[in-house]
């Protein structure tokens, strides 16, 4: 029998999970942990389980990814490896954050904070960092979470981490809109949108041109707005279906309908604010 990360379910779940086909992935990795128990080697069941648990979390089975966490973690803590712990932790406080168990949430990232730390592992400890931002913008302390996003922001520079960079950026603008401060949610925005184009993600462009169309035309400025907006309606057009492309959850057809309405409006106020100009 071959290892978890080895086997050919492991491998096909991978494939899986790389093309963001979580159910796929979800079988595959269930068949190769079936497989790797019997041995009961941890170097077998550590991978399997720790992307048996991410699956489940993107699935939003928190509770099934958080036994798995916890089965890995018990694990890890024995092989002394506090890079991994770390990674798990964070991982734990997340789906605590998602099922609003903000103090529980809270350990898990001060632990993992510490041996993160101690391990150096900025690329992990942008990605706590971004996290923990969420929980504080949870709690209503959206100046502590900008201060933890602009922290996670230097630690993915630090690593070259780009998609975190994409992420972050854009949690760090919608901080600033709650804060009223537009421009430098304009700004993080800006930067946000243009790391998703460079990775090609339109999802996270559309998030981020959608925020910025709304900022745009509460600044009564209609014309910065269409042109976002307008450049989302491109993106839509070329790659298709939102299911094709892996849209966020903000991305409904209620919310396309509106924006597809605004575009219209706006489109015509700037064409008559242009005919009064002449």
């Amino acid at each position: 029998m071959t290892g978890g990360n080895e086997s050919p379910s492991y491998q096909q779940g991978m494939i899986f999970l790389h093309r963001r086909d979580f159910h796929g992935a979800r079988r595959c990795f269930e068949e190769a942990l079936r497989e790797a128990r019997p041995a009961g080697e941890p170097e077998r069941l550590m991978p399997v389980l720790g992307n048996l648990g991410n699956v489940l979390a993107a699935l939003g089975e928190r509770e099934e990814a958080r036994r798995c966490y916890l089965e890995i973690l018990e694990l890890q803590r024995r092989a002394l490896d506090v890079t991994t712990v770390g990674q798990t932790l964070v991982n734990l406080g997340n789906l605590s954050r998602e099922l609003g168990e903000r103090d529980r949430a809270r350990a898990y990232y001060l632990e993992a904070e510490e041996l993160l730390e101690q391990a150096g592992d900025d690329r992990s400890l942008g990605l706590l960092f971004s996290n923990f931002g969420l929980l504080e913008q949870d709690e209503g302390k959206t100046e502590d979470a900008v201060k933890s996003f602009s922290r996670a922001i230097d630690l993915h520079k630090k690593s070259g981490h780009e998609e975190g960079l994409a992420a972050t950026w854009g949690q760090l603008g919608r901080a600033y809109l709650r804060l009223g401060d537009d421009r430098r949610a304009e700004t993080s925005l800006n930067f946000s949108c243009t790391h998703y184009e460079q990775l090609g993600i339109p999802a996270g462009q559309i998030d981020a041109l959608r925020l910025l169309s709304r900022l745009y035309e509460d600044r009564d400025d209609p014309e910065l707005a269409l042109r976002c907006l307008t450049r989302l309606e491109e993106i839509r057009l070329r790659l298709g279906p939102p299911e094709s492309f892996q849209a966020s959850s903000d991305d409904t057809p209620g919310e396309r309908d509106q924006e597809r309405a605004r575009l219209e409006r706006l489109s015509q106020m700037v064409k008559s604010q242009k005919r009064r100009d002449r």
